[in-house]
């Protein structure tokens, strides 16, 4: 069956059909004698979905090639009209392959993030991201806005799967007010995709350069405590997000939560190839003499993150070329403050960009002395935006999704 084909409608309703599920994430659900699931993959050299039948057994997890035309389905001798009725002839009567009996006793249905295409319904293109194309979207069960990121084509091969799955793997374990929510994946046809909460704020980045001089200092550093809560909730759940930047915070209904975890890390130290091209403005210049990224390399990001808060007009951080900001950062430059940054705020974003990485504040500390600062600030409210309580914060002006940055990034 060619990839541009579509996958039979009776296999795709099948409970245990998973779609293009990566190895590693089907072998953990594989966990007794007799489990099994069906997968397939995309096989580029032959442009053709391959289905397979995966299956615990005795000395290990096995995976047989479903042979699929458009009126059977076979495994080995075995033959049958679909895929459910092979399963079905299997669990009735095992056959042998290689010298080994192949015995299905419990079919592994798809998990609470694993949705389908027919769960959701693309209305409007509103961005790009690091691997694919990203929409303005809705659940259909429950009506909800959703945006989804779309694998692009020429990315949706093994690697390109791998890399949107990284991103699937680790936002389904958290959920906190200052994360953008995770729904789900979707693997059970191209295009693979992955859902996620809507924000109707866009990003802080493009809220930056549009407001300019009107967004008050309160304001500011409201945004930046509700983004120390989302990092101290990631780094309690022992995870780097390695990408800290005014880019990757959004605004829903006047909340900042962290998204894009494209390169986040569900531990406590990341080794870099440091060989390929990295975020280097944002980047602790230990990172180059080590190439470990760890809590506190997050934290130098953030503290870069918050220069870009409280600069005016936005600008990119650092006035010069990519290569002079590594040299310059290792021999001990710093960013100046902003102008409007209060006094008290310069000092944490200094504290963030400590030579000895291990005299950082972690991210606890750093978020407990942002909150100390807000609460001496007139209308920044921080007292009612714990995470606790967050969704009390009043609505904001909305910016539209669409908007993008005026300004370009250098590497």
């Amino acid at each position: 069956m060619a990839s541009k084909d579509k996958v039979p409608e009776e296999d795709l309703n099948l409970p245990y059909f998973h779609g293009a599920l990566m190895n590693i994430d089907a072998d953990q659900l594989l966990v007794n004698d007799g489990d099994f699931m069906v997968t397939m993959k995309l096989q580029v050299d032959i442009n053709k979905l391959q289905f397979y039948l995966a299956v615990r057994l005795r000395k290990g997890i096995r995976r047989y090639e479903i042979r699929r035309t458009a009126n059977a389905a076979k495994i080995g001798t075995r033959s049958a009209g679909n895929i459910e009725k092979l399963i079905n002839s299997l669990k009735t009567e095992p056959i042998e392959v290689k010298g080994e009996k192949v015995i299905l006793k419990r079919a592994i249905a798809k998990g609470k993030f694993q949705l389908m295409h027919k769960d959701v319904i693309f209305k409007k293109k509103i961005g790009a991201g690091a691997y694919g194309t990203v929409y303005r979207g809705r659940l259909v069960k429950t009506n909800e806005v959703i945006a989804v990121k779309k694998l692009d084509p020429e990315g949706a091969d093994q690697d390109g799967l791998a890399e949107m799955m990284k991103e699937a793997r680790v936002m389904q374990l958290y959920d906190h007010p200052n994360i953008v929510k995770f729904h789900g994946f979707i693997l059970d046809d191209l295009p693979y995709l992955l859902v996620l909460e809507f924000c109707n704020g866009g990003a802080v980045e493009d809220r930056l350069i549009e407001k300019g001089s009107k967004l008050s200092v309160p304001t500011r550093i409201s945004y930046t405590y509700m983004a120390s809560c989302g990092m101290d909730y990631l780094h309690k759940k022992n995870c780097i997000h390695r990408d800290i930047a005014s880019r990757n915070c959004l605004i829903h209904r006047g909340i900042v939560k962290m998204a894009d975890f494209g390169m986040c890390r569900a531990q406590s130290v990341y080794k870099m190839d440091m060989t390929k091209p990295c975020n280097l403005r944002w980047l602790a210049p230990e990172v180059w003499d080590t190439a470990e990224t760890r809590f506190n390399t997050d934290v130098y990001a953030f503290g870069i993150m918050m220069w870009e808060f409280f600069e005016v007009p936005y600008t990119t951080p650092y006035d010069m070329k990519a290569g002079q900001v590594k040299r310059k950062t290792r021999a001990g430059y710093r960013l100046p403050p902003p102008a409007i940054m209060p006094p008290e705020v310069a000092d944490i974003m200094k504290e963030c960009w400590q030579a000895d990485a291990e005299k950082r504040p972690n991210a606890e500390k750093l978020k407990e002395m942002l909150e100390e600062i807000g609460k001496k600030m007139p209308d920044t409210s921080i007292a009612s935006i714990a995470p606790s309580a967050v969704d009390t914060i009043p609505k904001s002006k909305t910016v539209s999704p669409n908007t993008k940055s005026k300004i370009k990034k250098p590497n």
